[in-house]
């Protein structure tokens, strides 16, 4: 379960930018009262994170609507899928 922890931390820290980084390595534990601190931070209306978060909801919502860049792309795979013909 760990092994993913640094792709995922890199993903919403990193790329995506909707995540704050507590520790870095696995040796390392934080403090508590830094991460009490980091905690209710994040959770500051006026976050850049916080933004971009709501910012990458409302995509991913519209996408999977009906017509949606997702739906379409799903519709277009069962498309494909049924046009081979395979019994």
């Amino acid at each position: 379960m760990g092994a993913d922890q640094f792709a995922n931390a890199t993903l919403l820290v990193d790329q995506l930018k909707v995540g704050i980084r507590v520790c870095e390595g696995r040796e390392t534990v934080p403090d508590s009262v830094e991460l009490g601190r980091l905690v209710f931070d994040s959770m500051s209306e006026n976050r850049a994170e916080r933004a971009r978060a709501i910012e990458l909801c409302k995509a991913t919502s519209d996408a999977v609507k009906e017509g949606g860049s997702s739906f379409k792309n799903l519709d277009n795979l069962v498309r494909d899928l049924c046009g081979l013909g395979l019994n």
